[in-house]
Parts: C-alpha cells; sequence; structure tokens
C-alpha cells in the first residue's frame, strides 16, 4: 500500500498573510517544526511504505523540507494545474496505478500515530472498501470542513461536499486520513466528479466505515488554528528541556514545562512561565515575561521589558522593549515596534470560524469571552507606539506607522 500525502493546496486568504511566496502553509512552524512534518512523522511511525507527495510546483522548498524528516522513499509529484484535492489526486493517479488501496493523508493536519494505526487496523481486518477517520464537529462551524453522516454500525452513508447548516444527528467532520480503492481515481476522472462527490458515490455504494478519533487533531485551515495547535500539543509537554548551548543568567526564572533550544539567550530577571517553547538562537531580553503557550520559532528577538502570551512568532521576528503581545500570530521578518500593543477581547458580535473560547481570569467570572490578538503578516514594519486592535489583519509588506484601529 502506497500513501499519498498531498501539500499543494492553497490557503485561505486570513492565512495567506503569513505564507511568503515560494512556500506553503505546511512550512509554516509549530513547536521548532513545519506542519508538515506531524502527518510526515505520524505515517513513518506507522507504516513503512513509499510516500508520494503532491506539492504545487515553484514551491519546491515543500519537497525538500519534507524529505528531511522521514527514512523511507518520497516521490515527489508537482502539481501545476488546478488548486482543489480532486485535482492533486488525479496529478498522482498515474503513480498509484500498480497498487489496489492506498493511504491518503492530508499535509495540514497535525494529529498522533495512533490515528493512523487505528485507521489500518479498521481497515485490515475488516471487509471494506474504504476506511475514513472521523472527528467530532461542532455544527456552527460544519461550512468549513467536510463532514459525513454516519449509521448506528459506523458506515458512512453520505458525504456533504458544501455543509451549511448540520441538524441531523449523527454528522461527523472527516479526518483527512482515508484508506481508499485505487478505482475511486478512475471514477472521479471518468465521471468528472469532485473528490467529496467520489466519496458520496462509494459510501452510498459500498461499504465505507468511519473511524472515530477523538484524540490530537487540527485542521490548520485558519491562522488561530496555528495556536489550537500548539496549545493542544504544548498541554502534552510535562518536563523542561534546556539545550546545552543555550545560555539562561542565573537570576532568569523558569516555570516550566518550557523547551529552550540551541543557541538562546535569556538576559537578567527574564520570566519564563511554560508551557512555552524558545527556538533556536532566540534571545530574550532583560525583564521580559514570555508566558504560557506561547511559541517562539528561530531567531525570534524580544526587546526588554516586554510580556508575550498565548503567541506565535515565526522565525526572524524582532519584538522591540515593552511590546505587549497577546494571543496573537506574527509572521516571518517582522519588526514590531517598541510599546506596541495587541488587544485581544473580541467584540461580541465578531465572528470568527473555528475560534475556541477561552475563559477569562479570574476563574470566578464564568463568562466565555473569545480572545484574538493580530495575525500580522510576514515581511511588516510596526511602528512604535501602536496599538492594534482584536482581530486585526495586516496585509505582508506593510509599514503601519502611526496608531490607528486596523481590521481585516
Amino acid at each position: 500500500m502506497k500513501t499519498l500525502v498531498l501539500a499543494a493546496g492553497k490557503p485561505r486568504e486570513e492565512l495567506s498573510v503569513l505564507v511568503p511566496p515560494g512556500q506553503n502553509k505546511v512550512l509554516l512552524r509549530i513547536l521548532g517544526k513545519p506542519i508538515i512534518y506531524y502527518p510526515l512523522t505520524a505515517i513513518n511511525k506507522t507504516l513503512k511504505s513509499e510516500i508520494l507527495l503532491v506539492y504545487r510546483s515553484g514551491e519546491e522548498k515543500v519537497y525538500q523540507t519534507a524529505a528531511k524528516y522521514i527514512d523511507t522513499i518520497m516521490t515527489p509529484i508537482p502539481q501545476y494545474d488546478g488548486n482543489s484535492v480532486t485535482d492533486a489526486l488525479l496529478t498522482a493517479a498515474e503513480k498509484l496505478g500498480d497498487t489496489d488501496y492506498f493511504l491518503l493523508v492530508f499535509g495540514d493536519i497535525v494529529f498522533s500515530e495512533d490515528a493512523i494505526a487505528q485507521v489500518l487496523s479498521t481497515h485490515l481486518t475488516q471487509d471494506l472498501e474504504a476506511t475514513i477517520l472521523v472527528t467530532p464537529l461542532v455544527p456552527e462551524y460544519a461550512y468549513t470542513y467536510g463532514v459525513v453522516r454516519v449509521d448506528e454500525e459506523g458506515y458512512v452513508k453520505r458525504v456533504i461536499e458544501n455543509p451549511q447548516i448540520v441538524a441531523e444527528e449523527p454528522y461527523y467532520v472527516t479526518g483527512g486520513i482515508y484508506i481508499l480503492p485505487t478505482y475511486i481515481l478512475d471514477e472521479i476522472k471518468r465521471k468528472n466528479m469532485s473528490f467529496p462527490q467520489a466519496l458520496n458515490h462509494l459510501a452510498q455504494n459500498g461499504k465505507m466505515k468511519a473511524v472515530y478519533w477523538s484524540g490530537l487533531w487540527i485542521d490548520i485551515g485558519y491562522p488561530w488554528d496555528l495556536l489550537e495547535a500548539v496549545h493542544q500539543l504544548m498541554s502534552r509537554m510535562n518536563k523542561t528541556i534546556i539545550a546545552r548551548s543555550a545560555e539562561i543568567e542565573n537570576n532568569v526564572v523558569i516555570e516550566g514545562p518550557a523547551i529552550i533550544d540551541d543557541g538562546v539567550y535569556i538576559d537578567h530577571y527574564a520570566v519564563i512561565k511554560g508551557p512555552v517553547y524558545i527556538g533556536k538562537n532566540s534571545f530574550i531580553g532583560t525583564h521580559s515575561f514570555v508566558r504560557h503557550f506561547t511559541d517562539l520559532e528561530k531567531k525570534t528577538r524580544i526587546g526588554a521589558f516586554a510580556e508575550v502570551k498565548n503567541t506565535i512568532t515565526q522565525p526572524y521576528t524582532l519584538l522591540d522593549s515593552k511590546v505587549i503581545l497577546a494571543d496573537s500570530i506574527i509572521g516571518e521578518n517582522t519588526i514590531i515596534g517598541a510599546n506596541s500593543i495587541t488587544l485581544n477581547i473580541l467584540p461580541e458580535q465578531e465572528k470568527y470560524p473555528r475560534l475556541r473560547t477561552h475563559l477569562v481570569k479570574p476563574t470566578s467570572i464564568k463568562v466565555q469571552k473569545r480572545k484574538l490578538g493580530a495575525i500580522i503578516g510576514y515581511n511588516v514594519k510596526i511602528n512604535p507606539s501602536t496599538i492594534i486592535s482584536p482581530g486585526s489583519i495586516i496585509k505582508p509588506n506593510s509599514v503601519i506607522s502611526h496608531i490607528k484601529p486596523l481590521k481585516p
């Protein structure tokens, strides 16, 4: 059985501000690794088979990066045309012609290897034409996912291509991991079907089993999905790991768990309160406070008296002195000037798909609020003393030169 990994998709508009030209969203980094690292290592630990990797022509960095993380054969397949999953599947069809079944995995999903193991076990021990991973559905976000209807015996009976409002139970989210018969590619081509249409046809005319999964699983479709991925991965951290080459002053306070990578320098009186990841060759200035669920990717520099919480910085980011960032994502090569602040409590009328709800502290206040700071694109310069409104999305290569509310 061969494995097909799809990594050619174009990001949604909200996420695209973080993806520089020639790259892909699967190269955005989480805890020191690109997104594609997570599905590839899960596959590599579970199934030692040839991996076919579909990537978009012009984004060769996807294949070059992916090849670093596996020890099995990987065949690159550039996709020249089309933007859909269907187009990507047809691009790989010829390479799958010598196998009856294949494992299909989407390259923009963060999950643990047990998910693949369960799909494989179910398919190999039952008489099935197809097997699909499914995860619980939040009905209000149905339109952002593929959705399936499952009967009481666990068989998929319907696949919905463009779900809007889902009322009938039970429905589940398609989990981006499938074992499929290779002939489905012929059906797609011959009958001019989309991938969801072909899945629906297979479900209604064959035996397609759903494998229920409630473990680690995040589909990276929106920027705030990155925050959720960091939250889930860091929630599994249980110790502090400090690289030997990291330099930490004696009066620094570290309350773990934390991962502090090679070449990091943490200056006097800084406080690190985990879970936290600090990437290679990063710098934390004196008296700065790096708080829970913060992911600082390599060569991030934070000036003195800054505070960062529940935030992701992509590589080569500079935060000047007295910057306060909360619930934000910062693209690579971005500079944020001194005394700048991201506000993070969204107004009630602001609705963001798949944005998780967080409990406002202190815990005595039993009010659920949606928190989101700013999504700041790559190569952005935020001039000093800028106040950035909650939920702002700042386009790449922008220069923000004065205080103003910023909206998408």
